[in-house]
């Protein structure tokens, strides 16, 4: 719209110039028929049949003024400047000259002869002054347009009213001269100029000034108001004083014309004095405005972008100061750009991106305004209004309303605003369909009645009426809808109510949650519980739950059965209660090392001792987990009694060494035959000896014969007597001893005792036993049952050998600094690849039918097991199989 309106204006402001230029090449016109009067002596041309003519010197004068005048209109200020100050030099001198004594012969400059015709161009002649006044004003009027730039407008609109009056002074005394009343004072060609310029001038300030001021109400408009008749009048009134005295003969004619010079400088002094305070005011005014608007941001720019003006506002925002802006193109200086998606509905009034001084970047509003004026070339005015603040509001906004929309719907929350007015309620997108119905399907209350279930329906309803009949701010709600397939969803949400000053509903925005999953969820997790809660009380384990401090927080129906407390008697007091007194204090320890350094107690399973309510004591085997619950450790411990377990274990350990017993037993039995081979040798030679020592003694015969056969005797009885001794060792069923056992001696004895009647199978025994080491810390009889069994077996293995040389070598080597191998080998046929695999379980024998048990080694696994070693068999690869345990290495000991 304002657009438009400056296009408007300048439009009006073109044709008031041409119009303006027609009326000053008029009076140009004019004033060159006058002047050709004068030159070819025609004085119909001189007077246009006025009787007086204008005088030459004015005449050029005027035509200075026409030809400046003309000048500047078509923007040509300088060379309209030379034009008035020639028209000023005119009119200076004619005042001089006819004010003064001073004759400066301006008479006789041109036509000479023929002005002299006419006497009021006589010095004397009190009408002298008035052609030069008008020319002064004439000149001034000229002066004040090349300078309107720097004035008011109301400066130009005052001067052209002023011309206006000078003519219609003009016109009234040649007038009143024409009547009758009176010489002529002034030719028609003056008037003519006159009037041609005065309405020239007053066309070019049509568009401001005086006559925008009379249509605004105030002080101004009651001053011009005054002001523009006695502009008027004034310039008349000299004129008819004069001609009002010289008619009544009052006054000599030189004190008649200092009268009317006094006249004219009066009446200019108070016209410059009003147009100068005028002035002076309009121009503070002026200031402050030209102040308020350079602290605004508005570039002055020509056509072509080249900025003219760059405010201080300008200096501030985009860092470039005026000297720095002045002369460079506006865009390429800001490097502007359009912004993007902003569209031009008004060509004047658009979104920039400006590139300041130090390389920011910033949002502005251009709009851009097209003055023109006459005399002026067209004047751009961009004015921009910085939006970078906005604009990152509107990202932020925007973006919180992205994430707003994101992040309801990945938590499937839906928004919903209602008119109780209208029944509507306006959904945010995809809100229906997060609740598994069509779009549209809630768009009103009563449609979402419609949807609820009809058990829940009566319930909705009360809660609903019951928040407006208490003008409830918050209203909460649950129920289920029904679904398209026929099924249901739970959903839940609350909404805030907004009522009017009588209390009545106007609108409701709230939130509804889809919590069918929840809710499944929930009721799944509450079965479990149950189902837990159930699995708890009849697990035979009694549990218990403590939390950091040591304080009972869950006591089971098992616990009560096992401690005969009852649950509300242990929960809330420590859980040391159970235990006895002095072990109650080792037990705070662990749980407090375990706070502390996250060591013990977790992960372990522990054996201790517990009191029951009526002071019995019973072992207990303890597991514990932990759970961290809202940034407190919670302890759950599975207790069980293992009174029972250390009964059993009992058992079977005597059980074990019954078995171990009978496996002697039994290895004995095997060697019955060769052991029973054995003695006979011994006992047979003791015989012969004490036979023959008899004979000798009965013949008596003491010799020395006697003494040895006895001394024979008495060696094959100890022999024999040794052998009955390891046998009665090795059978003994007595308590396992743990000491410091010399590794060959017990190699040794062991081989000795499997070797008692083997000698006709041509088996050979060899040792390969490690000097270094020297003691084991073991059970000697069980290691040397150990190896009875493998040497035995490896024995077993040889006798069906094709072999010539059988051999069993017992070896002993160095592990580590902590464990000792010891390994029987033979060169037999080796085992059979499935019997190694089962070769240590129960009853899986390497004899065949031959009568073996299979419970040898079995036991001796055990047994190695037992000493903290561990017993392996293979095969090797020259042939043969090779049995290999390891037994707990000790450096002290001694023989025994």
């Amino acid at each position: 719209m304002l657009s438009n309106e400056l296009l408007g204006e300048g439009v009006r402001s073109r044709t008031a110039t041409y119009i303006a230029a027609a009326l000053v090449f008029a009076s140009l016109l004019t004033t060159l028929i006058s002047l050709s009067g004068w030159i070819f002596d025609i004085a119909q041309l001189r007077d246009f049949g006025g009787g007086r003519p204008v005088w030459p010197l004015g005449a050029i004068a005027f035509g200075f003024v026409s030809v400046g005048l003309l000048l500047a209109i078509f923007n040509r200020p300088r060379l309209a400047c030379c034009c008035w100050a020639v028209t000023a030099a005119i009119a200076g001198a004619a005042i001089v000259d006819a004010t003064t004594s001073l004759d400066l012969g301006l008479r006789d400059v041109l036509f000479p002869t023929l002005v002299h015709k006419y006497g009021y161009f006589s010095r004397t002649a009190p009408s002298a002054s008035i052609g030069p006044t008008l020319l002064l004003l004439f000149a001034g009027i000229g002066v004040g347009i090349v300078a309107r730039r720097r004035l008011p407008p109301e400066a130009g609109s005052l001067l052209a009213g002023a011309s206006l009056g000078m003519a219609l002074a003009t016109g009234l005394l040649v007038w009143l001269a024409i009547a009758g009343w009176g010489k002529a004072r002034l030719s028609v060609p003056t008037m003519v100029v006159g009037y041609f310029l005065s309405i020239a001038l007053i066309v070019l300030h049509s568009g401001v000034g005086w006559i925008r001021t009379l249509s605004r109400p105030g002080p101004e408009r009651q001053a011009l108001r005054l002001l523009i008749p006695a502009v008027s009048v004034l310039p008349v009134a000299p004129s008819v004083v004069e001609l009002v005295v010289m008619q009544l003969g009052l006054l000599h004619p030189f004190a008649t014309q200092l009268l009317v010079v006094g006249c004219n400088i009066v009446i200019v002094a108070l016209v410059t004095y009003w147009a100068v305070n005028r002035v002076a005011r309009e121009q503070g005014a002026s200031t402050e405005l030209t102040q308020a608007l350079d602290a605004t941001t508005v570039v002055l720019a020509e056509p072509d972008g080249t900025i003219t003006h760059w405010s201080r506002g300008c200096q501030r925002l985009f860092g470039w100061t005026e000297a720095e802006a002045r002369g460079q193109n506006r865009y390429v200086l800001l490097r502007s750009a359009c912004a993007l998606g902003t569209p031009e509905t008004d060509p004047s009034v658009r979104e920039m991106l400006e590139v300041c001084k130090d390389g920011r970047q910033i949002h502005a509003i251009e709009r851009v305004l097209r003055i023109e004026q006459a005399g002026r070339p067209p004047c751009i005015v961009h004015s921009l209004t910085d939006i970078t603040q906005h604009v990152a509001a509107t990202e932020a906004l925007r973006a919180s309303e992205e994430r707003l929309a994101l992040a309801t719907a990945v938590h499937g929350v839906s928004v919903f605003e209602g008119d109780y007015a209208t029944g509507q309620i306006a959904w945010s997108p995809g809100a229906e369909e997060r609740l598994g119905l069509q779009r549209g399907s809630l768009d009103t209350l009563d449609m979402w009645r419609e949807q609820i279930v009809p058990g829940d329906l009566a319930d909705a309803r009360e809660n609903h009426l019951r928040a407006l009949r208490e003008h409830a701010d918050k209203v909460s709600f649950r129920h289920r809808l029904l679904q398209r397939d026929g099924g249901e969803r739970v959903v839940e949400g609350s909404f805030r109510l907004f009522y009017d000053v009588a209390g009545k509903p106007l609108r409701s925005i709230g939130v509804v949650v889809d919590v069918t999953e929840r809710d499944e969820r929930e009721t799944a997790l509450r079965s479990r519980e149950a189902q837990l809660r159930s699995v708890l009380e009849t697990v035979p384990d009694a549990m218990i739950v403590v939390d950091e401090c040591g304080v009972v927080r869950q006591f089971s129906t098992t616990a009560e059965k096992l401690w005969g407390y009852r649950a509300d008697e242990v929960i809330g007091k420590p859980e040391t209660m159970l235990l006895p007194e002095h072990l109650r204090e080792v037990h705070q320890a662990v749980l407090r090392r375990f706070l502390q350094h996250g060591e013990g107690a977790i992960g372990e399973i522990n054996v201790s001792t517990a009191q029951a309510a009526d002071g019995r004591r019973f072992p207990i085997e303890i597991r514990t987990g932990v759970a961290r619950i809202d940034e407190q450790f919670l302890l759950t411990m599975f207790v069980r009694d293992i009174s029972e377990q250390l009964e059993t274990e009992e058992r079977m350990s005597d059980l074990s060494a019954d078995i171990a017993h009978v496996s002697r037993q039994s290895a004995m039995s095997e060697l019955a035959a060769d052991l029973a081979h054995e003695l006979n040798q011994p006992l047979s030679a003791t015989s012969n000896y004490l036979s023959a020592a008899r004979m000798l003694l009965e013949r008596g015969d003491t010799s020395e014969r006697a003494i040895e056969l006895l001394r024979s005797a008495v060696d094959q009885t100890q022999r024999a007597g040794e052998i009955i001794r390891r046998l009665r060792a090795f059978m003994a069923r007595g308590e396992v001893e743990m000491r410091a056992e010399s590794v060959e001696r017990t190699v040794r004895d062991a081989a000795d005792l499997v070797q008692v009647g083997t000698a006709h199978f041509n088996i050979r025994m060899a040792f390969q036993l490690d000097p270094e080491v020297r003691f084991v810390f073991a059970d000697r009889i069980q290691v040397q049952q150990v190896l009875v069994n493998l040497i035995r077996n490896a024995m077993q293995a040889l006798r069906n050998s094709d072999r010539p040389d059988r051999l069993v070598t017992i070896s002993s080597r160095k592990l580590d600094d902590q464990m000792v191998e010891i390994a029987v080998a033979d060169n037999g046929p080796g085992i059979p690849t499935q019997i190694l695999e089962n070769m240590f379980t129960r009853f899986t024998t390497t004899k065949g039918g031959r009568g073996g048990m299979g419970i040898g080694l079995s036991i001796s696994k055990r047994i190695i097991e037992a000493h903290g070693g561990a017993l392996s068999a293979a095969n090797q690869a020259e042939g043969g199989a090779v049995f290999r345990f390891t037994l707990p290495m000790i450096e002290g000991g001694h023989d025994q």
